[in-house]
């Protein structure tokens, strides 16, 4: 099964054990010939003899001849196959142990929906390259198989662990697309990127979910977080200095062709009732992507990510523009994106077929949050924010009984009420699980102070409800409650 040479020696099952069993059975045919040969020599020496001794030691050496081929070859025959048979029921077991073990180890990997997914090149695979501890080699297939079954032997001669219970993960490795060191550790990746036209919010939405998350969620449900590298710790910093300054950091995509057009922030998510540890990538890509068309690398991680959010900027829309922009600050206006919403998603969906290679039924499956931004601007809380929802609620208490259902109910009515119905359809038909929010990340106008975020929690949630049902029902009715109890309280 390890088709790809790796610097590591055979197991001797796999290997030398031919090598023996073939140099026994020569062996044993080779001393039965050589005794044949003896005797055939003996009878071109019986010159110095008498000719009754001649034929005497003659008939002798004919006869046994006779017995070594006839009864000879069938006592080597006999011994050669017993020593074959011993040695292929032996074979028989070691494969036995390695199949069982390596479909135990792949059962895992497939069943707790355990990969690697690069943060920097973004590709899929199985396993990591492993790092041989002592001499660096690159092990690229470190399963139970030919070089090993539990153990493998480097060619430095250091034993390196094959499966997952018995310290693999604890190996380092690096992406065996671009080389990169990875610290994945065998987790279970949750992968969500975060897309949309330039300007619409999407680091803001980044940076108030991993604040809120990390420092407000993960304490109150258990959940330790660490972070995925030293580099990730770094982004974090940052994104705690722009939510106590109420700033934010623009994505731009970079000129270098070397340098990658989405940014992730990583970190692990661990909890007694997981096994193993969560890994969350939360992808931030440059807007420039979607209204240029035109990136630095693949977006591999549409491949296998569990869900996607797009945000919307709603004064990109030009009757909510025209309708609201003199009661926005100069700031806002500045802030406004600028692409036309339904060229961002036609550009979206082309990128997830050329990516992906799916069919639009296959793409259906994966499930989408659609996120209007900056509610707190122009009054758009009235109109699909809580005061909104609460007063629907209150008014149609029968009908309206869930807070995101009616949320949802009226981010579709405002989209439809603004021109936005081919957007709607698109929506509908592409992705069968869709769920419209609304949210506020920075809370204010950008630079006015500390975030006050709004509605970032709910469609993460809801994405990581869809791709972990574990880890949503840990984090279940977190966000949700609030609002529930708010609608009571009113």
């Amino acid at each position: 099964m390890a088709t790809i040479p790796q610097p590591a020696k055979k197991s001797y099952f796999f290997d030398k054990g031919y090598r023996d069993l073939g140099n026994t059975i020569k062996g044993a045919w080779a001393r039965n010939t050589n005794s044949i040969k003896k005797y055939a020599s003996n009878l071109g020496g019986l010159g110095d003899h008498g000719l009754p001794m001649k034929l005497f030691l003659g008939l002798v050496n004919i006869l046994a001849m006779i017995a070594v081929v006839v009864c000879g070859s069938a006592i080597t025959a006999i011994i050669t196959f017993i020593n074959i048979v011993v040695l292929l029921v032996f074979m028989a077991i070691v494969y036995l142990g390695f199949t069982i073990i390596w479909i135990v180890d792949r059962l895992y990997l497939v069943r707790k929906k355990i990969f690697t997914a690069c943060h920097e090149c973004k590709e899929k695979s199985l396993i990591p390259t492993y790092i041989c501890p002592k001499c660096g080699a690159k092990h690229t297939n470190l399963i139970p198989g030919v070089y090993g079954i539990l153990k493998r032997t480097c060619n430095c001669g250091e034993k390196l662990p094959t499966a997952f219970f018995n310290g693999r993960k604890n190996l380092e490795a690096e992406c065996p697309n671009c080389g990169h060191r990875l610290t994945d550790r065998e987790s279970r990746p949750i992968c969500i990127p975060i897309v949309g036209g330039r300007s619409v919010g999407k680091t803001a939405f980044i940076t108030a979910f991993s604040k809120e998350f990390i420092e407000s969620i993960a304490p109150a449900k258990g959940f330790d977080i660490e972070f995925y590298n030293d580099k990730k710790e770094d982004i974090y910093k940052e994104i705690t200095q722009d939510y106590l300054s109420g700033s934010t950091r623009m994505t731009d995509r970079p000129q270098d062709v070397n340098v990658a057009s989405s940014v992730s922030f990583s970190f692990f998510v661990k909890h007694p009732k997981f096994s193993p540890e969560r890994l969350v990538h939360v992808y931030d890509i440059a807007g420039e992507v979607f209204t240029d068309n035109n990136e630095n690398e693949v977006q591999k991680q549409y491949e296998y990510c569990q869900g996607i959010v797009l945000i919307i900027d709603p004064f990109a829309i030009p009757s909510i523009r025209y309708k609201y922009e003199e009661l926005l600050a100069p700031e806002d206006i500045a802030g406004i994106g600028k692409a036309d919403i339904n060229e961002i998603i036609n550009s979206f969906l082309n990128k997830l077929r050329e990516v992906t290679g799916l069919s639009d039924n296959k793409m259906a499956t994966v499930p989408l949050a659609v996120v209007i931004s900056k509610i707190d601007s122009a009054g758009l809380e009235q109109d699909i924010g809580s005061m909104a929802v609460n007063k629907l609620m209150k008014t149609d208490p029968e009908k309206f009984v869930d807070f995101f259902d009616t949320q949802d109910y009226l981010c579709r009515k405002f989209l439809k009420e603004n021109n936005m119905e081919s957007f709607l359809n698109n929506i509908s038909i592409q992705f069968k699980n869709n769920r419209f929010f609304a949210c506020s990340a920075i809370g204010h106008t950008r630079d006015k102070g500390q975030y006050k975020p709004e509605g970032v929690l709910p469609p993460m949630e809801w994405l990581f409800r869809n791709a972990d049902p574990k880890m949503g029902q840990l984090w279940h009715d977190n966000t949700f409650s609030k609002k529930t109890i708010s609608v009571e309280e009113n």
